[in-house]
C-alpha cells in the first residue's frame, strides 16, 4: 500500500472459515497507526452487516477481541446520533463506516436514499462527504459479490467514492479481478494446515436418494456427531458442548417451506423450535437466532436457507450439509461448503466424526466415483494433482496410495466400483490437537523418523460407512485407560527430579585482605573540593571604536566553602552500609569485621577527627566502598549443587483417546505405520494403548521391549504426562528434553531409553543429551533418597533395527549406569 497509486486494488483470496474477519480487525489497526481516520466497510448485505458491527462492538460475543484502534462504527441507523455528528467534525476520532452496498445506490428505497441525503451537521449528504475524505479507505467483504454480471451499479458506487485504497476479502475473486490479487489461501491449504474441517462426501450404496431419504441420512449422520460430541466434552471439561446442525440449501422459498414441514414431521424432528427457516421473507427476528447456534442452550437442530446465507455466516458446528438436486453441482463451492468448514474448538481434535463436514450428494456412490475427479479439483485446486487415494482405509494403517496423475476428464483413472470408503491424501503431516506441529519448525528427523508423511484431504464414502464410523468413534471417546502394574513393578512409580542450583561458600567480612581495603581507601584521599565560578564582566572598543560588554572567565580558582561531616558520623554510616550488604549475617562477629574493614579504608583515605570531609566525597567513597566488597563477594567460585526429589506418577492414573486404537500388531513395517496414532496391545507397557513419533526408532523399541527373549518387566513411553525431564547445555542456553522410555528390566533395573536416527547421532544436540544423561544417572545412584538403579540407554537406527532382543539393543547401544 505505501508504494501503490491512490485508488489501487489489493484482494486478499482466503479460505472460507480460516478468519477474514480477523484480517481485516489487523487491518483496520494498521491504518489507524499509519494515520487513516476514515474506512469504509462495505457487506454484501444485512446479515454480514449485523455480524461485522457486532465484530466492532467491545462486549459483544463476537468482538474481535485484541482490537486496538477502537473505531467509532456508523452506520445508517446510528447516523443521527449526536456522537456520530461530532465524530464527523473530528478529523483525529478513528471512523469506521459499515453499509450494505445497497444502501450506496441512489435509487429511491428509503435506506438508499439516507447515504444521499444532507446531514445536518456537515450540510452534505453522507456520500458526498466520504467522497471529500483524502485519506479514505474501503474494505470490501465478500468483494466478488460486486463484479458478478449484475452488480455493476454496485461496482461503480464502491469506485464513486474515489477511495485512497480498496482491499477485497474474498473466497471466490471474480476473473476480472484475478490481477489485484495480493495474497491467496486456498482451501487446500487450509483443509492441510488443519484449520478447517475435512469434507466429506456422503452417498448411498443402493442410489436411492429421494428428499425424504437425504434428510433422513442427515438427521442419522447428526445425531452420530452429537453423540460423539457429548462424549468428547466429557471427557475435556474445558469444550463447551454445541448442537451439531444441520445446514439445508434451498433453492427456493417454496422448495425452502417443504424442507422446513418435512423436517419438523414425527419422523425426523418432530419439533417445529428445532427448524430454522431463513429466507428473505423472514423477519428479522428469525435471523437473530443464527447468533445463537452456538449457544450451549440452542435447540436448533437444523437450518433451511435459500442461498441468502450462503456469505457471512460464521457459526462453527455445522456438521451435516444438504442441498436440492439441481443445486448439487454449486454444493462443494467454497460459499456453500464453507458454512460447515469452520472447527468448533477452533482446532482439530483428532476425532474422526469431529474433524469433518458431511456432504449428502444426491448421485450413488459408484456415480460419485465416476465424478470424483471434477469435485476433487473443485474443492482442492492445485493441489488435486498431488493428491492420492487409498480405497476402504484401515484407522492407523498407512496403505500404499493410489496416485491420481494428470488424469482427463471427471474419473479418477482407476476401477474403485469395489469400495465403500475412499481417502483422498494430501503429501506432508496433518494439523491435529494439541499443538499444530505442522504449522511450526521443529527437527522433522527427531519428531518424524523420516517416514514420509500424508494426511487426508478429503473423503467419499457411504452413509453406511460413516455411521460405522461413527459408532467407533463415539466409542473410543466414552472408553478410559488405566495405568496397569505389570510383573514385580507397583504403581505409583515415584521418579527421580533432580534439582539443579549453584551455591557459592558464606560470606565474611573477616576474610577481607584489610590492606587491599586501606589501598583502596587511598584513592579517596583527596577531595576534590569544588571551586567557586567566577565571571568577569569587562568592556573593549572594537576597530570602530566602538565600545562593547565582554563576559569571560576568571583564571583564578578560588574554593567554595564546605562543611566537614563528623569522623565518628563517617565511621558509623561505613559500617551500616557493610553491615546492609548481602549476603552478610548479622552477628556480634561479622559488626566487629565490618568495624575493621572501615577502619583500614579510613585510614587509607587519611580521614581523621581533624580531617575535613564533604558529605559528597563521603557518599562517593563509602558507595565505591560497598560496591567492592560486593564484587568480592561473587568473585568466589561457585559449585554445582544437585539435589534429588521424587514426584509420584501418574497422577491421574487415566488416559483418554480421540481417534480408535489400532492393534500394533498389523504394524510391521514403516510403510504401515501412522505417527502420533494410538496402538494398542501392548502387554508388557504400563498403557496397553500408546502413540510414537517415528516407526524405525521407537515404535521398533517398543516392540523389542515386548519380546518375550527380552524379559522386561514393563516399559513406559514418555510424554507430557510422566514428569522426566533431563537438563541439558547447548553453548550457555540451558534447555531441558524428555527421553523416549522408562524400561524395567529382569534385575529390577530403571533405564531410561532413547532411540535416535543414525543421521543425527553425532549432531552436538544429542552429544549434549547424552552427557547430560549420563550424570542425571550418576547423580540419581548417588542419591541415598533413591532405592532404585537407574540407568540410560543411546540407540541407533541401525542398533534398533539389527536388534530382536533387550541385550542385543544393550549390547550395541550406549549404555551408561
Amino acid at each position: 500500500m505505501d508504494g501503490a497509486e491512490p485508488g489501487a486494488q489489493f484482494i486478499a483470496n482466503l479460505a472460507t472459515g480460516v478468519g477474514k474477519t480477523y484480517i481485516a480487525g489487523g487491518l483496520l489497526d494498521y491504518l489507524w497507526q499509519a494515520g487513516v481516520r476514515n474506512v469504509v466497510l462495505i457487506t454484501p448485505g444485512s446479515t454480514i452487516l449485523r455480524k461485522t458491527v457486532d465484530n466492532l462492538t467491545p462486549g459483544h460475543p463476537k468482538y474481535l477481541r485484541g482490537l486496538q484502534c477502537n473505531p467509532l462504527v456508523v452506520t445508517l441507523d446510528t447516523l443521527e446520533r449526536g456522537e456520530v455528528g461530532q465524530a464527523l467534525e473530528d478529523e483525529s476520532r478513528f471512523k469506521v463506516f459499515v453499509f450494505t452496498v445497497q444502501s450506496l445506490l441512489r435509487p429511491n428505497k428509503e435506506d438508499r436514499r439516507r447515504a444521499h441525503s444532507p446531514h445536518e451537521t456537515v450540510g452534505q449528504g453522507l456520500y458526498e462527504y466520504l467522497q471529500g475524505r483524502e485519506d479514505l479507505v474501503v474494505i470490501a467483504d465478500e468483494h466478488h459479490v460486486y463484479y458478478s454480471g449484475s452488480a455493476k451499479k454496485f461496482e461503480s458506487a464502491i469506485h464513486d467514492l474515489q477511495p485512497l485504497a480498496l482491499v477485497g476479502l474474498t473466497a471466490t475473486p471474480h476473473e476480472a479481478t484475478k490481477s489485484a490479487v495480493v495474497y491467496r489461501y486456498p482451501l487446500s491449504e487450509a483443509i492441510a494446515d488443519g484449520w478447517v474441517k475435512i469434507p466429506v462426501l456422503v452417498s448411498r450404496q443402493d442410489g436411492v436418494f429421494d428428499t425424504r431419504t437425504q434428510l433422513a441420512d442427515g438427521l442419522t449422520l447428526l445425531d452420530a456427531k452429537a453423540e460423539a460430541m457429548r462424549a468428547y466434552c466429557a471427557k475435556h471439561r474445558n469444550k463447551k458442548y454445541v448442537e451439531p446442525v444441520l445446514f439445508v440449501v434451498a433453492q427456493t422459498i417454496q422448495e425452502a417451506t417443504e424442507y422446513r414441514d418435512l423436517l419438523i414431521g414425527k419422523d425426523m424432528i418432530g419439533d417445529p423450535n428445532k427448524v430454522l427457516l431463513i429466507t428473505s421473507e423472514q423477519p428479522d427476528a428469525t435471523l437473530a437466532q443464527l447468533d445463537q447456534l452456538e449457544n450451549p442452550s440452542s435447540q436448533v437442530r437444523a437450518v433451511v436457507s435459500v442461498s441468502m446465507l450462503k456469505e457471512g455466516w460464521d457459526v462453527k458446528n455445522i456438521y451435516v450439509i444438504a442441498s436440492v438436486r439441481s443445486m448439487e453441482s454449486q454444493l462443494l463451492t467454497e460459499q456453500i461448503l464453507g458454512r460447515g468448514l469452520r472447527l468448533p474448538f477452533g482446532e482439530r481434535t483428532g476425532n474422526p466424526m469431529l474433524d469433518t463436514v458431511e456432504v449428502l450428494s444426491h448421485h450413488s456412490f459408484a456415480s460419485l466415483l465416476k465424478r470424483a475427479r471434477a469435485l476433487l479439483e473443485e474443492t482442492l485446486g492445485d493441489r488435486v494433482q498431488e493428491a492420492a487415494v487409498v480405497a476402504d482405509p484401515v484407522p492407523g494403517v498407512r496403505q500404499e496410495p493410489m496416485p491420481l496423475g494428470p488424469g482427463e476428464g471427471n474419473q479418477l483413472g482407476m476401477d474403485l466400483s469395489w469400495a465403500i470408503d475412499v481417502d483422498v491424501l494430501l503429501p506432508g503431516p496433518a494439523a491435529t490437537d494439541p499443538h499444530q506441529d505442522a504449522l511450526f519448525t521443529f527437527n522433522p528427523t527427531e519428531r518424524h523418523g523420516g517416514e514420509q508423511q500424508a494426511h487426508v484431504g478429503m473423503k467419499l464414502s457411504t452413509i453406511e460407512a460413516r455411521v460405522a464410523s461413527a459408532g467407533t468413534a463415539t466409542a473410543v471417546l466414552e472408553r478410559t485407560y488405566t495405568a496397569r502394574a505389570a510383573e514385580g513393578v507397583r504403581l505409583p512409580l515415584f521418579l527421580p527430579r533432580v534439582v539443579t542450583r549453584w551455591e557459592r561458600d558464606p560470606f565474611s567480612l573477616a576474610r577481607v585482605n584489610l590492606m587491599s581495603v586501606e589501598a583502596l581507601g587511598r584513592r579517596f584521599a583527596d577531595d576534590d573540593v569544588p571551586s567557586l565560578i567566577r565571571k568577569v564582566l569587562d568592556a573593549e572598543r572594537d576597530d570602530q571604536g566602538r565600545a562593547h560588554t565582554v563576559i569571560r572567565d576568571e583564571d583564578t580558582v578560588v574554593k567554595a566553602s564546605t562543611l566537614p561531616i563528623p569522623f565518628e558520623l563517617i565511621e558509623n554510616d561505613l559500617v551500616t552500609r557493610l553491615m546492609r550488604t548481602n549476603g552478610i549475617e548479622q552477628t556480634i562477629a561479622e559488626a566487629n569485621a565490618a568495624l575493621a574493614v572501615a577502619k583500614a579504608f579510613l585510614v587509607g583515605a587519611g580521614v581523621t577527627e581533624d580531617t575535613p570531609w564533604r558529605a559528597e566525597h563521603g557518599r562517593l567513597a563509602t558507595t565505591r566502598l560497598t560496591e567492592w566488597i560486593t564484587d568480592q563477594q561473587t568473585s568466589s567460585p561457585a559449585r554445582e549443587v544437585r539435589e534429588v526429589e521424587h514426584v509420584r506418577w501418574p497422577d491421574p492414573a487415566e488416559r483418554t483417546f480421540t481417534a480408535p486404537p489400532q492393534d500394533h500388531q498389523l504394524i510391521t513395517s514403516s510403510r504401515d505405520f501412522v505417527r502420533g496414532y494410538p496402538y494398542r496391545g501392548w502387554e508388557r507397557g504400563v498403557y496397553e494403548v500408546n502413540t510414537f513419533d517415528a516407526y524405525s526408532t521407537e515404535f521398533s523399541l517398543a516392540t523389542i521391549f515386548e519380546n518375550p527373549a527380552s524379559r522386561i518387566r514393563a516399559w513406559v513411553r514418555i510424554d507430557a504426562t510422566v514428569p522426566l525431564r533431563i537438563t541439558y547445555l547447548i553453548g550457555a542456553v540451558q534447555r531441558s528434553y524428555e527421553p523416549d522410555f522408562i524400561v524395567v528390566d529382569e534385575h529390577g533395573v530403571y533405564w531410561i531409553v532413547e532411540g535416535k536416527s543414525d543421521r543425527d547421532m553425532a549432531s552436538p544436540e544429542v552429544i549434549a543429551k547424552r552427557y547430560a544423561a549420563r550424570d542425571w544417572v550418576h547423580t540419581v545412584n548417588a542419591s541415598a533418597d533413591v532405592p532404585e538403579h537407574w540407568a540410560y540407554l543411546l540407540a541407533s537406527e541401525s542398533v534398533i533395527t539389527n536388534a530382536s532382543t533387550w541385550d542385543a539393543a544393550k549390547n550395541g547401544g550406549q549404555a551408561f549406569s
